[in-house]
């Protein structure tokens, strides 16, 4: 070759010129056809940056990050951080939740400044001149990824930013990013490539970003920004209350004075696996269905694999056989739940029994010794198969007795991705009382997914709404005394659907100041999960009902795959139980959920998210240590799980560390002092259900009972004096006989006059016609309700009597006030959780009784007098005077329920 002629190497070059000027002229006119670079104008390269996430920024939002000399400019690019909205803009404003436009709702300071739309904080590189004009624009990154909130007040300093969030007419968090402390380098080789390769998907370099973000108990209505050295100094609400924050530390100065609860918190960093890099990849690069697929091939690896290897037995420790809890002749056993039947003939040993849970940790149920009636734990657990036809299939289910026990939830660190402020902390709640930890699904973790796919499911932790709760997407909440509901939100729970007004008051117009009027934080933490499972049939008053046969459980992406899987839900006994798998699909977990005797239960995921249940206890040193019920699950190790956490997860714990747990019902009055009423109470013994006090109102001594809800069924009976005219049909005068033992109390409503008597209606029957006057005795599902005379419809069952209205809206009536003859007179009211409270006092008038009740927070009482004027009583069994099985009067019977456990179906009577 090195002797070739020149004609030869001539010859070569002059046949392949044609190609060599056709690239050249092709490369030319295709430089030609592009738009020029925009003029270096900050109205151009905001233009510039808007074009590039598809829509607009404004020629104040953007800043440039430090210039890495001629050469990284030129080539790699100049860094620029921008407040973008991204898409197109709707001009009606943003939308609600029911497809309304908000700007009918909502108050001006609730949307965006100039209808611009929520904006987000990205990150991009600028290629530029020398002289400093852009050329191109690449590795943009979406830094916030908050949808509904709007990211404003943009600062930078070096290598740190700041940004405010604003969200429901208030700022919501405050966050501050370090754009080069993500790095890690002492970590090994496999830990620093991962967390490079993570750093440039999330922030669009390797040294990634840390973030520490800044939430408030009362989100002020605005706040002022400036980045110092190592500080970031806040002005927070009109009156600019001042605080900072430690770049270094963390630490949050508030100077003494924080009028809106301010809080820090230093996100941690978790690198996550190849195969979540993997999904993450693929769902930026090629959008969520790749990173679907790319999940199943990782699903189906760790499949193929575990078959190779040999799996920890799915086995726990326990006491033995669980024996039914003591209770007194005559009153059923509700603890353990009854056995579970199996579906495969013949049964293995001990298959559906249930077994007391014996964790090897250290556990003592507060209150056990020396009483009898109290079960030794409150966990209880079973194996079934599911499906007769895959008799491998096994799904291993815990029980979870809520009358002990009371959950939280928390929000990880990294999952849920919020759509408005800061993220979750996944802190532990109290640890004196805490239990244990159910592991739950963490959602879409590609922030790709939040916007090309379905909506996010919602989680409110806090009163704060990480992400608002979906419309009719299968749902587990939690009220403020730790009681779970399961069910479809909102299922006309008593809330209203526009998110901007579910969470909190309006902001205050100065520290210290409370805040204005309006709907206060929602009082409920909430976790929506992927499937609903409901066993038809409603919510009873004490006891969840359910139809076998009808159960469902709601379709979801990936219901066919066998995977570790896991669902929670509420039995008809009120009691949670907890289903887990390893290698299951939708259909075994369904069968399991209806077996187990569940009426309504969300799925808590599936693979690969960490699913299973933990018992947590605390050691000498005040160190948490975890143990999972079965070591087959996948829930995080027991160094994760008794630390922060990533994802989100259900804490349970005892509801009391020094006794018997609280009353479930309202004892209202800050100085009155209930004590345990002295005659008989329903069982079990450890948690009393009726309540009295004496009270001193207008110099009478009166005497106030409280019935808890969900522990009594009340039956209103005729008395044998009651008026009944002719052809009238004849009205029930007893309970029924297989309710007669349970009777505990008695009380007396009187009877009607011979003209113009009340109207009374026993089981739907209605002996005297009602007049629509004065208020309503209302017997409904066995529960009290007060409510004025007129316009309510008697369904079938149903027990009911009108009496005088002496108070309402919590306002003495004229009619409580009307002097009549010394004798003995009560009053009644139910609180809003079903509590029923009844006065009893000798007095010339109503007003007494009823100022007593309205003194303990009643709304609306009545009197116990339907017109001739008999004297009230309140009878007790195991009392004086005796409880008779019939009487006189026309009487309120208090038939007594063992104690169900505190779980409960999701429904429009569910009111936050």
């Amino acid at each position: 070759m090195i002797g070739r002629p020149l004609s030869t190497w001539a010859d070569h070059l002059r046949g392949r010129l044609p190609i060599a000027l056709g690239v050249a002229l092709v490369g030319a006119a295709a430089r030609v056809s592009m738009p020029s670079p925009p003029a270096r104008t900050a109205d151009a390269i905001a233009g510039m940056l808007g074009e590039a996430i598809g829509g607009s920024v404004s020629p104040d939002d953007f800043v440039w990050e430090e210039r890495g000399g001629f050469l990284s400019d030129a080539l790699l690019g100049r860094r620029v951080l921008f407040l973008g909205v991204a898409g197109p803009q709707d001009v009606a404003g943003p939308r609600a939740a029911d497809g309304a436009p908000d700007a009918e709702r909502a108050p001006d300071a609730e949307r965006a400044p100039e209808r611009r739309g929520a904006a987000d904080l990205y990150r991009a590189r600028v290629r530029l001149t020398r002289s400093g004009r852009p050329v191109s624009l690449s590795g943009v990154r979406n830094l916030t990824e908050t949808p509904l909130g709007d990211d404003r007040n943009l600062v930078a300093r070096g290598r740190r930013v700041a940004v405010t969030t604003s969200a429901f007419g208030a700022v919501q968090g405050i966050t501050l990013l370090d754009l080069g402390g993500g790095a890690r380098p002492g970590a090994p080789l496999g830990e620093r490539l991962r967390a490079a390769v993570d750093g440039w998907i999330e922030a669009g370099s390797a040294d990634g970003a840390s973030r520490t973000e800044i939430s408030f108990d009362s989100p002020p209505a605005s706040a002022r920004l400036d980045l110092a050295d190592e500080a970031l100094v806040m002005a927070l609400g009109p009156e600019a209350a001042p605080a900072a924050l430690s770049a270094g530390t963390g630490e949050l100065d508030t100077g003494g004075s924080d009028p809106f609860g301010a809080r820090a918190h230093r996100v941690p960093r978790r690198v996550p696996s190849f195969a979540e890099l993997a999904g993450l990849s693929a769902g930026r690069l090629l959008g969520p269905g790749a990173a679907a697929a790319v999940e199943r091939l990782a699903l189906a690896a760790d499949s193929a694999a575990a078959g190779l290897r040999a799996g920890p037995d799915a086995a726990y420790l326990t006491h033995g056989p669980a024996s039914p809890e003591p209770a007194p002749p005559g009153w059923p056993s509700l603890w353990p739940p009854p056995p579970v039947q199996p579906a495969v003939d013949p049964p293995l040993p001990g298959e559906g029994a249930w077994v007391l849970v014996a964790p090897s940790l250290p556990r003592v149920l507060p209150g056990i010794e020396g009483d009898p009636q109290r079960p030794s734990s409150p966990f209880a657990a079973t194996t079934i198969r599911p499906d007769p036809q895959r008799h491998e299939v096994r799904v291993y289910l815990l029980a979870i007795d809520t009358r002990h026990i009371k959950f939280t939830l928390q929000a990880g660190f990294e999952a849920p991705r919020p759509t408005a402020g800061p993220h979750g902390t996944g802190a532990l709640p109290d640890a004196a009382a805490l239990r244990g930890a159910i592991g739950l699904g963490a959602g879409p973790r590609d922030p790709v997914a939040l916007h090309e796919e379905a909506e996010a499911l919602g989680m409110v932790v806090g009163g704060r709404p990480l992400v608002p709760p979906r419309d009719g997407a299968a749902t587990l909440g939690v009220d403020a005394s730790g009681r779970p509901y399961f069910g479809a939100w909102p299922s006309g729970a008593g809330v209203e659907r526009v998110p901007w007004a579910l969470w909190q008051r309006p902001a205050a117009a100065s520290p210290g100041e409370p805040r204005g009027e309006g709907p206060r934080r929602f009082p409920w933490s909430l976790w929506q999960g992927p499937s609903l499972f409901e066993a038809g049939g409603a919510a009873g008053d004490a006891t969840l009902s359910r139809a076998a046969g009808d159960a469902t459980l709601s379709p979801a992406e990936g219901d066919d795959l066998v995977v570790e899987r896991a669902a929670m839900c509420a039995t008809d006994r009120g009691f949670v139980v907890h289903a887990w798998g390893s290698a299951l699909d939708a259909a075994a977990l369904r069968a399991a959920l209806a077996r187990a005797g569940c009426v309504a239960g969300v799925s808590l995921g599936r693979a690969p998210d960490p699913l299973g249940v933990a018992f947590l206890s605390a050691q000498p040193d005040g160190r948490l240590t975890a143990e999972r019920l079965s070591p087959a699950m996948s829930l995080a190790p027991p160094a994760q799980v008794a630390s922060a956490s990533p994802g989100p997860f259900l804490y349970f714990s005892s509801r009391s560390t020094d006794g018997p747990p609280p009353p479930d019902l309202s004892l209202p009055g800050e100085r009155v002092g209930w004590t345990v009423d002295g005659g008989a109470q329903p069982p079990p013994a450890w948690s009393p259900a009726l309540y009295a006090v004496d009270t001193v109102h207008l110099g009478a001594q009166v005497r106030v009972h409280a019935f808890a809800p969900d522990r009594f069924v009340f039956r209103l009976r005729a008395g044998s004096r009651e008026i009944s005219p002719r052809n009238a049909p004849k009205l029930a005068a007893e309970v029924p006989e297989d309710e007669r033992q349970q009777v505990l109390a008695a009380i007396g409503v009187g009877t009607g006059r011979r003209r113009g008597p009340r109207g009374l209606a026993v089981g739907g029957t209605i002996g005297l016609r009602f007049r629509g006057e004065g208020g309503l005795l209302l017997v409904r599902r066995g529960r009290v309700e007060i409510r004025p005379a007129g316009g309510v419809e008697l369904a079938p069952g149903m027990d009911a009597t009108e009496l005088p209205l002496t108070a309402d809206d919590g306002r003495l009536r004229p009619e409580a006030r009307e002097i009549g003859t010394m004798r003995r007179r009560g009053a009644a009211c139910a609180l809003d959780d079903g509590t029923l409270l009844v006065a009893t006092t000798t007095f010339d008038s109503d007003e007494a009784t009823t100022e007593a009740l309205l003194d303990l927070g009643c709304a609306r009482v009545v009197a116990l007098d339907r017109g001739a004027h008999r004297n009230a009583f309140v009878h007790r069994a195991s009392g004086d005077p005796a409880l008779q099985q019939g009487y006189e009067e026309t009487a309120l019977f208090a038939v007594g329920l063992a104690m169900p456990g505190r779980a409960r179906r999701l429904t429009a009577g569910s009111s936050p």
